[in-house]
């Protein structure tokens, strides 16, 4: 990756709808030669060894968090060793609602931010259905906030897979009693979700009607 490619980077990161014509015009170069030059960033990477590694670059939409009025939860947690953080990360890394979930150093060994509607929610995944709830955690801290102030857009997929009554993590909101005493607006992957930033469930006669 060449300063051209870090500049046609730093373009799409302000706006990912630039056509190739002004992306030709402010890298110096032909239409063509730049969508090379994307195809290439956003296709995945072979290796010396031949392994397929993940693409450099991938163009999606950002969500502004302070428009939605988000409400941030950021986790610092200490596993008690690789194989517990190996499982965290295969259970929750389809949650609709982790914008990061990362390795860390010093007093925790990993760290993940999270997004809620309200504080109800905010406290179900700090107590009923969090990370820290997970066996194998051996000490937690967590702090609240609103939305952040830097970036101003994150990455949040708004209207995650359903078709199911369970969460991505296999937990039943409908079967939670924060969620049946309305404590709780539910996990946005499932078809019980009565929140408002994601979009609604789809129900039975929607997923058969083409039209919709």
């Amino acid at each position: 990756m060449d300063n051209k490619d870090k500049l046609l980077i730093s373009i799409l990161r302000d706006n990912g709808r630039t056509s190739l014509s002004d992306l030709g015009k402010e890298l110096g170069m032909s239409h063509v030669a730049v969508s090379k030059r994307l195809e290439k960033l956003v296709s995945p990477q072979v290796d010396e060894n031949g392994h397929k590694t993940p693409p450099i670059v991938r163009v999606t939409a950002g969500v502004n968090a302070d428009t939605l009025q988000m409400k941030m939860l950021f986790m610092g947690l200490e596993t008690e060793n690789m194989e517990v953080t190996d499982r965290i990360l295969k259970k929750y890394s389809d949650c609709p609602r982790l914008v990061m979930l990362a390795p860390v150093t010093g007093r925790y060994n990993l760290f993940a931010v999270m997004v809620a509607e309200d504080t109800f929610s905010l406290e179900s995944i700090l107590g009923t259905c969090s990370i820290r709830t997970e066996s194998g955690i051996r000490r937690s801290e967590t702090w609240f906030g609103n939305s952040p102030m830097a970036p101003e857009y994150i990455n949040l997929d708004l209207s995650p897979s359903r078709g199911g009554k369970t969460a991505s993590c296999g937990r039943d909101c409908g079967a939670c009693k924060r969620f049946t005493s309305e404590r709780c607006v539910g996990c946005p992957a499932g078809i019980s979700y009565r929140g408002t930033i994601y979009a609604s469930p789809l129900t039975e006669a929607k997923r058969g009607n083409k039209k919709e």
